[in-house]
């Protein structure tokens, strides 16, 4: 009986000091990011892939539609004014290690994605493909990258180059002024990808060349989020939602994060290629029946649509957990009744003793003392247990 007392007593405490802390929330907060404001754009009248892209509505210009802006660790300091009003040749894509794909036709993609950028930008007099005759070159050599321009009257060579790192690829790329024979400063970027997929490099490598040459170019993620408390991030940055099917976020070109929330409720990140001026594969959010948030790609789901969301009720703890504080409230409740009438009986002996006898004998005297102590260990039990029970039953049956 002591031991359950004891157990009982310090339940009671441990409850009545946890309740005095957790006035605040313990769990961990998502990040607390402003939505930056974009405007809401139409996608554009070029054809757009069935199954993965959304129908276009009407024709926008990228000029028109400000992208998510990407995260601050993503963004190099670039600053190349020195190209002003100069040429640039755009050297073939070069391959640092033997490892994964290197197929001519995927490095001549990657090459003509630096080309058709450059021939955009609005810095330089002139953008130059080198053809397939252009010196073998290793991928920081800048005496031959120079050497290069000269025979192709440049003033500037772009080399973009890939090297086998872990599961993935440092992928890299960096302007050679050709007259000084170095690396234009404040021109070389790299990037860690984990694939070799054409589709993520030619979107890095998209993205890497509008910022360097100062084009504006904007893609579109599409994310098909069927619940209006989903929230959208992209790169750990809250988009804004329109609350369309899908919803259509631009952003710059690249290789970009994209996860769903769902109050404290987080999905896996899905990496998706975005191209500028188009759109990246749909993504689709949901929400299981246990709560989960599974983020799936059009291509993964061979032209179907996932079912539809289900709804959760959040706090099915709060049932386990009020059964348990309504059960020690009922215990404690009943040890108190059981030490208040014991110490009522303590009296009643000792006070007919007394009558007996006319005075109280030294085992009267130590019975008075129990029931005392009966007494308030029974109305502390009584008090402990009304809380608990009264607990339990609020969590039980309110939430």
């Amino acid at each position: 009986m002591r031991v359950l007392f004891s157990l009982l007593l310090t339940i009671s405490f441990a409850a009545a000091a946890q309740s005095k802390k957790q006035k605040g929330d313990s769990s961990i907060p998502l990040p607390n990011t402003e939505p930056t404001v974009v405007k809401p754009a139409a996608a554009p009248a070029a054809a757009v892939p069935a199954a993965s892209t959304p129908p276009p509505a009407a024709q926008t210009k990228a000029d028109d539609v400000l992208p998510l802006p990407m995260a601050g660790p993503e963004l190099p300091a670039l600053d190349l004014s020195l190209l002003k009003d100069t040429s640039l040749c755009i050297f073939p894509f070069v391959k640092e290690s033997s490892a994964g794909a290197a197929d001519k036709q995927y490095l001549d993609a990657i090459q003509k994605t630096f080309f058709d950028v450059a021939k955009d930008s609005p810095l330089l007099k002139d953008a130059v493909l080198l053809g397939d005759s252009t010196s073998k070159c290793e991928a920081r050599d800048a005496a031959c990258f120079s050497s290069v321009g000269r025979m192709a009257h440049c003033q500037n060579v772009l080399v973009g180059s890939s090297a086998a790192k872990g599961n993935g690829y440092v992928l890299s790329v960096r302007i050679f002024e050709v007259g000084k024979q170095r690396v234009l400063p404040g021109s070389e970027v790299e990037q860690v990808l984990e694939t070799d997929r054409q589709a993520d490099v030619q979107a890095w490598a998209e993205g890497q060349a509008c910022r360097a040459l100062q084009v504006k170019c904007v893609g579109r993620i599409s994310v098909d989020a069927d619940r209006r408390d989903m929230t959208i991030y992209v790169d750990n940055r809250l988009a804004p939602r329109t609350f369309k099917t899908p919803e259509v976020i631009a952003v710059e070109p690249g290789v970009h994060g994209v996860r769903i929330a769902v109050g404290q409720r987080t999905s896996l990140e899905k990496k998706v290629p975005v191209r500028r001026g188009g759109f990246s594969e749909t993504i689709y959010a949901r929400q299981t029946e246990k709560g989960g948030l599974p983020l799936s790609l059009a291509s993964d789901l061979q032209g179907q649509r996932p079912p539809a969301s289900v709804d959760v009720r959040e706090g099915k703890w709060t049932k386990p957990v009020g059964y348990t504080l309504a059960g020690a409230g009922i215990i404690a409740l009943g040890v108190g009744i059981f030490q208040g009438q014991h110490s009522k009986s303590l009296i009643n002996q000792a006070e007919s003793n007394y009558r007996a006898n006319g005075a109280y004998l030294p085992a009267d005297v130590s019975n008075l003392n129990s029931a005392s102590s009966a007494a308030t260990i029974g109305n502390i039990l009584l008090v402990s247990g009304a809380v608990l029970l009264a607990s339990g039953s609020v969590l039980t049956f309110a939430f």
